[in-house]
Order: structure tokens, then C-alpha cells, then sequence
């Protein structure tokens, strides 16, 4: 049986508020019995969150929130809106100027309305203690200005009594981005562009002494932000966030869920999808599951649609593998500028260059340094234009961007050539839990699993086994994957007079691939680098160990001698990956303890472990990043004060499994 909603929910935002709060409290209570009172702790730092509890005794449903910074009248008010169970909503200043009683009579006014707020300024109203002459003037005078420059028809936009139906609020909250007393006019003006009925009624109000308001350095920071209303409203929007930089009016954006867009050169349905897009997709569908919003924008390929949903990641293909990263920049400024809070920036070689283009908090993913395969695989001019992009250019334009990578050689290796001066995160990988151990292969039979690329070094491989097959008479080596080298390949196994042993399995679904994995005696790459290796992981789930020459991300994906082996990548490559291959398909005991030590490696990663990382740093980034709080899954993620040294407080974890 579900639990019933309270019929009403009043939000309180209290700073600093102990010499008050308590009879306020204790009024609310006895007039809203039947509803929940949310008490936001607004950055307190005497002894509020003690009166209110005294205050509580164990009576009526009260619900503490308590934030550790202070984040404004706004911010505080948006918090319990955030947390709210009932159908309508309303919020009241703590000094207690408003009654409780005078509050119900509001929320039983609401009727057929979206909502409802009091005035001081109508012909009806008792203002039983009025505000110093220089309050009521600066009142007016804001008034004023609000009717000239939003056209809202209202007396009384700052009157601390208002109620709305949930479902007005909801669509707009994340729209909301004033924290400071301007909050009401950005919260009308988005209900009043909603097309939402508001109707104004006179209030009992009194004035309460003890308000810590300074009227004129508050006046002129509330003409700032309806300065910046105004533009945000505007035509000229796009401006707001370098105004933000300039003019201290402290917006602050709420979230209960984080909008996110991932900017990366392919999707998984790419005829030429890996582990880049792999990785992403995986913790992308997981962020969809938590209730993250994630798009993706990509590259189109033949036979794509423009826009198409994946495991709930919303896809959005422009342009092709030669003008994605021309068309990705165009298509965010024509649809997507407003709609985000996060940018996932992959960089596979190149990244997206998204700081030239957004200023949305963000996160450069790179899962392994290019410029070793640029320089070999590449051919001058173009290889040295390529690593100098890398190397020199990104650093400089990334360098106010956090980024992770997803294995501690790659993080190793950006630290060495000083690729970012930001926290570089390391998220590893996790395994799909369908992937475990099943019967093998009746011949000895040896797998690659990828996309067939010149740096992969598949003809190093496929040499090898060659080498092989005198010693391990009835091997098979299957070829899994497809890329611009599989002609190449080919022509190779003609050449080596292979045709009979070597299988090219060209692109396999995941059942098939599965199968494949299960199968294998070994899986082997001979690949120049890797930011991580994931199919040495995914074999490793299916009890297949692994070889590998000793290179970055290879050179940690696989244990030496407990889940694989580690090939020198220097003097004979052949002949060395020849004989580790070997010294599995010949020794049994040897490959049933590597089975044992591979099966229990793979089981320490984890696709769940991974999202939790991610979006950790995620809600890290648009907090620090963005002027930002969220809250994700109970938790609220605040900008961190200072320490008592002066420096910032900690970061998340660097490395997080």
C-alpha cells in the first residue's frame, strides 16, 4: 500500500535564523498538520538546525535539509522544491513575518489557479508593522522595474508568501538560475512565459526586526540580476555566460539530474564502433537508468538516421568521418547551446575543441596519448601536424578542462608530456555480466577481437602464428572485427598460406562475440597502444587469457602470469609472441592457472563501479564548473568552501574502481 502524500509542502529557508526560527516552526506545525514543513538550512553556522529540532519535539512530518554552504534565498527555496512530495508547493520567509495561519488561507485560495502569491500593495492588505521608509521606497522602486522590463502585471513580486501547483514548477525548475531576492521575479517570469494563471491576493504581513538585508548594496546586486534576467530572456542569451563573468550576481543552477551531451566521432552503431564507443555507451545507458539525461552527438555513416534513441541515449548524427568535427560544433550553436549542463568530450586522436564553442562545464575522456601512432602510422607532414595538435595545441586549449582516462599508463603518460595542468581521473572499464566462462574450442584456437587498424599490428599476429602452427599442429586464429586494414589481412594470410587455419569473422554481434571469447584457448593483440584494452578484460570474463606485447593500457589490463602474458615489445616480436602463445596452447596446467587468474581479475571491474565514478566527477565538474548544486540519488554535491589553509577542498578520488 503507498504511503499518502501530504496535502501540502512549505518550504522554509533559513540562514542563520536561531533567535527565530523556533516559534515559527512551532506555528507551521500547528496549522499544517496535515502536510510536511521542509526546513532548508541555508549554510547555517549557529544553532537553527537545534532550535528547529527543538522546535519539532517529534511532532508533524518535518524534513531537515541541511546545505553546508550558503546558496541563497533561491537556491535554498529550490532545494525543497527539489525534495517536495506534495501537489502543491508553496515557501515563506522564516522570520515569520507571514503567519501560518495566513499561509493556509493562501493555499486553500489557490483553487483552479497554478498559483497564488500575497501582496503588501493591494487595497485589502494589513500591514499590521510596516518597513522603514527606505525599504518600501527601494520596493517600489524595484516594482518599478520589474513591470518596464518583464511586463509582469504584479504589485508585490518579493512578498515571502507564495504557493504553486507541483506540476507548474517542475518543468521549469531547472530553467531557475537566480539565487539572491530576484529568484521570485525568475521564477514568475518562466511560470508567467509557461502560460501558468498566477493570481495575486492581499496578505497580513509584518514587518520582523533583526533582517540582516543591507538595502542599498542589495538593491544594486537585484538590479544586476534583473539586468541579467533580462538579457538571459533575450536574443542576446548566448552573452550571459561571460557576463556571469564580469558582473557578481552568483547565479546558481539546481539540478536533480544532470543533462548531459557526449560529443564523440562515432556511436556504437558505427560500422567502425571500439572501445571508445564501447566504454561511453555502457556507462551512458547506466546514467539513463539513474535518471540522467544523455544525449550523444556523432557522425553520420551510410544507411544511419539522423536521430535515433539507443538504450534511452538520445542520438544525433552531422556530417561524416571527414567533417564531423566541423558539423559537431555547428550542430551544438544551432541545437543544443541551451539544452545541457555537461559536456563529455572524447578525444580519440583529436578531441572536439568544445572550449572554443561552449562554455557548459565539462570533461575531456582520452583513452590513450596518439602521438606514438601518429608518428608510425602517419606520414609526415601529416603525422607531425597530427602530434603537435595533440601535444601543443590541446594542452593549451584544454587547459581549464578536467579529464579522465580510463587506465593509470595512459595517466602516466599525459602527466610525462604535460598534456593537461588539471586532476586527470582514471574510470577503468567494467564487464558485461552476461560475458562468463564456456566450453572451448575443440582445436587449440586463438582470438583477436577488434577493429582492424594498421597500429593494431594484426600482421605481427598473424606472422606469429604462422611461427606457431610447427609446434601447435590443428591451431585455428580467428579475426574479429573490420577496418580500412582487413584487405590488407587478407592478402597477408594468401601470402603466409593461411587460408585454412586463419578465419575472419568480419563484425559480430554480442551473442556471437560471446561465443567467440568463450571459445578461445588465448586472446592475443599485438597493438602498438591501447588506453585500456577492453576485450583483454571481456576475454578474461569468459576464462580466456590473454597476450599482449608490453605496451600502455595492455601493459595494465593483463596481470604478467596470472591472467596473460606480457611479450617485451622489442627485439624479436615475432618470435617472442610465438612463444607466449605457445607456452598456453602446450602447457595445460600453465593455461588452466591463467583461466583460473583471468576469470578472477575480470570479476574486479565493474560497468556499475564505472557510472558511479563518472558521474561523481560529472557532479563535481558542474558544481565547481558551472556555479552548480545536484543532487544525485539523495546526496547533495555543493561547491567545497575553503579550508583552513586557504586552498580548496579535496577532489573526488583520482582512481576509482
Amino acid at each position: 500500500m503507498s504511503e499518502a502524500l501530504p496535502r501540502y509542502s512549505i518550504i522554509i529557508p533559513a540562514h542563520n535564523e536561531q533567535d527565530r526560527i523556533g516559534p515559527v516552526v512551532s506555528d507551521y506545525l500547528g496549522s499544517f498538520q496535515d502536510s510536511e514543513l521542509i526546513v532548508v538550512l541555508n549554510g547555517c553556522t549557529d544553532a537553527t538546525q537545534e532550535r528547529v529540532r527543538a522546535a519539532c519535539d517529534g511532532r508533524g512530518d518535518v524534513r531537515l535539509i541541511a546545505l553546508p554552504l550558503a546558496v541563497g534565498k533561491g537556491g535554498a527555496v529550490r532545494a525543497g522544491m527539489m525534495v517536495a512530495r506534495a501537489p502543491i508547493v508553496g515557501f515563506v520567509d522564516a522570520d515569520g513575518s507571514t503567519s501560518a495561519t495566513e499561509m493556509r488561507r493562501l493555499c486553500e485560495a489557490l483553487g483552479d489557479a497554478d498559483g497564488v502569491i500575497g501582496s503588501r500593495w493591494l487595497e485589502a492588505s494589513v500591514v499590521r508593522v510596516p518597513q522603514t521608509r527606505l525599504r518600501r521606497f527601494a520596493s517600489r522602486t524595484f516594482n518599478a522595474l520589474v513591470r518596464v522590463m518583464f511586463g509582469l502585471p504584479f504589485s508585490d513580486t518579493q512578498c515571502g508568501a507564495k504557493v504553486f501547483r507541483a506540476d507548474a514548477l517542475r518543468p521549469i525548475l531547472h530553467r531557475l538560475e537566480t539565487a539572491n531576492f530576484a529568484f521570485d521575479v525568475d521564477l514568475l517570469l518562466l511560470l508567467s512565459q509557461s502560460r501558468r494563471r498566477i493570481v495575486e491576493m492581499p496578505t497580513v504581513w509584518e514587518d520582523r526586526t533583526g533582517s540582516s538585508l543591507r538595502v542599498v548594496p542589495s538593491s544594486m546586486l537585484m538590479l544586476a540580476a534583473l539586468v541579467r534576467l533580462r538579457l538571459r530572456h533575450s536574443p542576446f542569451h548566448p552573452f550571459v555566460p561571460w557576463l556571469d563573468r564580469v558582473v557578481p550576481t552568483k547565479p546558481l543552477r539546481m539540478r536533480d539530474h544532470l543533462r548531459i551531451l557526449i560529443l564523440n566521432w562515432r556511436d556504437i552503431r558505427h560500422p567502425q564502433a571500439g572501445g571508445a564507443e564501447l566504454y561511453l555507451h555502457e556507462i551512458a545507458r547506466r546514467l539513463v537508468a539513474r535518471g540522467q539525461t544523455v544525449a550523444w552527438l556523432t557522425s553520420g555513416f551510410p544507411g544511419a538516421p539522423r536521430h535515433e534513441v539507443i538504450d534511452g541515449v538520445s542520438i544525433t548524427r552531422t556530417g561524416n568521418a571527414l567533417t564531423v568535427y566541423l558539423a559537431v560544433p555547428l550542430e551544438y550553436l544551432r541545437s543544443c547551446i541551451d539544452r545541457f549542463d555537461l559536456i563529455i568530450d572524447s578525444e580519440n586522436g583529436i578531441p572536439f575543441f568544445s572550449p572554443m564553442f561552449s562554455l557548459k562545464a565539462k570533461l575531456c575522456v582520452m583513452y590513450h596519448v596518439h602521438r606514438e601512432v601518429f608518428l608510425t602510422q602517419l606520414r609526415p607532414p601529416l603525422s607531425w601536424l597530427m602530434a603537435w595538435i595533440e601535444t601543443r595545441v590541446m594542452p593549451f586549449v584544454y587547459r581549464h578542462v578536467t579529464f579522465v582516462t580510463i587506465s593509470e599508463n595512459t595517466r602516466d603518460e599525459m602527466q610525462r608530456l604535460r598534456l593537461t595542468r588539471r586532476p586527470i581521473f582514471v574510470v577503468p572499464s567494467g564487464v558485461d555480466h552476461l560475458l562468463q566462462p564456456g566450453t572451448k574450442a575443440a582445436q587449440p584456437t586463438i582470438l583477436y577481437l577488434g577493429r582492424l587498424k594498421p597500429y593494431k599490428r594484426i600482421d605481427l599476429l598473424m606472422r606469429a602464428f604462422a611461427r606457431l602452427r610447427a609446434q601447435v599442429p590443428g591451431a585455428q586464429l580467428r579475426i574479429a572485427g573490420r577496418g580500412e586494414d582487413a584487405a590488407r589481412l587478407r592478402a597477408l594470410a594468401d601470402e603466409l598460406e593461411l587460408s585454412g587455419s586463419v578465419t575472419f569473422e568480419g563484425f559480430v554481434d554480442e551473442d556471437h562475440k560471446r561465443e567467440l571469447l568463450q571459445q578461445a584457448w588465448v586472446f592475443a593483440t599485438a597493438s602498438l597502444v591501447e588506453g585500456w584494452g577492453i576485450s583483454v578484460i571481456e576475454a578474461n570474463a569468459c576464462g580466456t587469457p590473454a597476450v599482449a606485447f608490453d605496451v600502455p593500457g595492455l601493459r595494465e589490463a593483463i596481470v604478467d602470469g596470472v591472467s596473460g602474458i606480457i611479450v617485451p615489445d622489442h627485439g624479436t616480436l615475432v618470435e617472442d609472441l610465438a612463444d607466449a602463445l605457445a607456452a598456453i596452447l602446450t602447457d595445460t596446467k600453465r593455461r588452466e592457472a591463467l583461466t583460473c587468474g583471468a576469470v578472477e581479475r575480470a570479476a574486479t571491474f565493474s560497468w556499475d563501479a564505472a557510472t558511479d565514478a563518472l558521474l561523481a566527477i560529472m557532479s563535481h565538474q558542474f558544481v565547481e564548473g558551472d556555479s552548480g548544486v545536484v543532487l544525485n540519488e539523495g546526496v547533495w554535491h555543493l561547491p567545497q568552501p575553503p579550508a583552513d589553509d586557504g586552498t580548496q577542498a579535496s577532489e573526488p578520488s583520482r582512481t576509482i574502481r
